[in-house]
């Protein structure tokens, strides 16, 4: 924006005219102080009864600071950018100027003088110039020096000189000076028009491009929205080859991906390719000169596809109507995933813009892939290893079980404690186990239950009830304040329990006896409630507040106070909330207790907020 906005300034207001116009009076003045010199030699030759050693002396001064300002006009046009200094110059030549002019007018005629026309080609510079409150204020400074000039030659205080002409010869000379300054006037206005037009040319036409390139920027946006929100790898690829064809207005998109060996790509996603073209399969490496270049970390740009040694297969691309095609690796730092490539029907179709553009899609590209690809790893291995681990869990369990019942002898004092505490471990494993295959269970889900109105009022009721013996045990005073009424959140029920049920627990956790857990609901605004969990206990150190939200991450000060936790409570309650298109916030205090606040959108702000 700022480009444009200079480009807007510069062009419409014409100041950049003044900087590349201002300096035309020093060539107009070099003209105008040789034609005077030319006349007055002229004038002596035919006897004209003038005082020539003044106007040789006015037309010297002319020419003396003529030449500062071309000296000057050589410094500024190589140094000096401010818009100012310019318009100072232009200002200080057109006064200068107006005074040698009357200065000859007096000793040429005084107001009767032919040469009095030549005031207006000033005026008309000024207008081009300068601002149009100086083009008046010059306009007006001439009126009235003429008019005075009048007065004092009619009041006698200054003295009429003789016609140099005679009546006829003056009225020629008259339309001669006056033809002369329109035709320099026609001449001054012509080049600048001119000049701006083709500046206007110059601004529809970048205009034009801020204009494409917001478009893309626009699409390019939905683009890494939409594969944000997918959560299966394919669809991932999918969306980005389709987006990106329409986005880049090509006939084809693909996505080749590299094996483990990196020696062959396979097409992972393709939009605009028949099934002819991908039956060949897998791209060899080594036979692909343009893949092989490409991997080793170069785009590569084809405007028009000729030569068959380009390609593994060329009789392929010629009936799929390739024409050009523009191909980047798909890399996330040095390691490289694939090859993303847009194909069109249209001869040098990519610009150097386009490239770069496209340059930033595929890089974005990559690393939704990667990010995706590193989700769905840790996701395979949380459900993965909480199966395995769950059946011997709960065999180990049993087993302990038959023991502490004496099935298989009476224990002492020591074995029951002992037992006692393996079984509190294993317990502990238990609620690991069960907190990574809900994790696991949540992240692997490819289509979201649908979310229906329900009262957050009524759950929040709910689930502190089943909480309620628990503080009471431990001595906590437990605190409900709903402030109705509230209006009603899409929502889903298992992800309302998830979200209430770690926050409230934890609160009950890490709070100790003769403390407080108070949980309030209210509106916020018109279309958010705000829920809040607050407790009186331990608080959370301010430096490790920042990795909360971390699987496995849990407090100093609460692994002392509670030997036993998951560290997976909080990031379910997250990510629940996250379902639900809500944020949660956290400020705590350590020593002084904790408050999570949630904002979750009700009804009344609409499912597509």
């Amino acid at each position: 924006m700022t480009m444009a906005y200079q480009l807007i300034r510069d062009q419409i207001l014409f100041r950049r005219e003044l900087m590349e116009r201002v300096f035309w009076f020093v060539q107009l003045r070099w003209a105008a102080v040789g034609l005077g010199l030319l006349g007055c030699w002229m004038a002596f030759l035919a006897g004209e009864a003038l005082d020539f050693h003044a106007l040789v002396a006015v037309l010297g001064g002319i020419a003396c600071y003529n030449m500062i300002f071309f000296l000057l006009g050589r410094q500024m046009q190589k140094d000096t950018r401010e818009i100012a200094a310019f318009a100072l110059v232009a200002h200080t030549q057109i006064c200068l100027d107006l005074l040698g002019l009357f200065l000859i007018l007096y000793f040429r005629g005084g107001s009767g003088s032919p040469l009095v026309v030549f005031v207006i080609l000033h005026v008309v510079l000024a207008g081009i110039l300068l601002s149009r409150t100086s083009c008046f204020i010059y306009a007006g400074a001439v009126i009235v020096a003429l008019a005075s000039m009048i007065w004092l030659e009619e009041a006698g205080i200054l003295g009429r000189l003789r016609p140099l002409l005679g009546r006829e010869m003056a009225v020629w000379a008259r339309l001669g000076a006056l033809g002369a300054t329109l035709l320099a006037g026609a001449f001054l206005i012509t080049q600048v028009v001119h000049s701006l037009r083709l500046k206007g040319r110059e601004l529809l036409r970048v205009s034009a491009e801020l204009n494409s390139t917001s478009s893309r920027l626009k699409a390019l946006y939905e683009m890494v929205k939409q594969m944000g929100g997918e959560k299966d790898l394919q669809s991932l690829m999918d969306s980005a080859t389709r987006l990106a064809a329409t986005i880049m207005g090509v006939k084809a998109c693909s996505i080749k991906l590299l094996d483990e060996e990196q020696k062959y790509l396979r097409f992972a996603s393709t939009y605009g390719l028949s099934q002819d073209y991908l039956s060949k399969g897998a791209i060899e490496v080594a036979k692909s000169p343009i893949n092989q270049r490409i991997i080793e970390g170069a785009f590569y740009s084809i405007g028009s596809i000729k030569e068959k040694d380009y390609f593994q297969y060329p009789e392929d691309i010629q009936k799929e109507g390739i024409v050009s095609m523009l191909c980047l690796p798909l890399k996330v730092e040095k390691r490289i995933l694939g090859v993303f490539c847009v194909y069109s029907d249209e001869s040098y179709h990519f610009a150097e813009q386009d490239t770069s553009f496209f340059s930033l899609m595929t890089d974005l590209t990559a690393l939704a892939i990667e990010r995706l690809r590193s989700e769905l790893t840790k996701t395979w291995f949380f459900h993965k290893a909480a199966h395995q681990l769950r059946s011997p869990l709960h065999a180990l369990l049993s087993m302990l079980k038959v023991l502490q019942d004496g099935y298989l002898g009476e224990l002492n004092q020591k074995q029951q404690e002992a037992l006692a505490r393996c079984q509190s471990r294993l317990r502990v494993m238990g609620e690991l186990i069960e907190d990574l295959l809900r994790l696991g269970q949540r992240r692997s889900e490819t289509s979201y239950k649908t979310l229906k109105p329900m009262n957050l009022g009524e759950s929040v009721r709910q689930v502190s009830s089943l909480y309620a013996e628990q503080a009471r045990r431990k001595g906590i005073s437990l605190e409900v304040d709903i402030r109705e009424p509230i209006p009603d959140v899409l929502a889903e029920e298992g992800l309302v329990d998830e979200l209430l049920s770690n926050l409230i627990s934890n609160s009950i956790k890490y709070t100790p006896a003769g403390g407080v857990v108070k949980i309030s609901l209210a509106r916020q605004g018109r279309a958010w409630l705000k829920l809040e969990v607050s407790d009186s206990g331990i608080g959370i150190p301010k430096e490790e507040l920042p990795e909360l939200f971390t699987e496995f991450f849990r407090a100093s000060n609460a692994k002392a106070l509670e030997e036993h936790g998951t560290g997976l409570g909080l990031v379910i309650a997250k990510e629940a909330l996250n379902r639900l298109r809500g944020s949660i916030q956290v400020m705590s205090r350590q020593g002084e207790g904790t408050t999570f606040t949630c904002l979750i959108p009700t009804i009344l702000q609409g499912p597509q907020s």
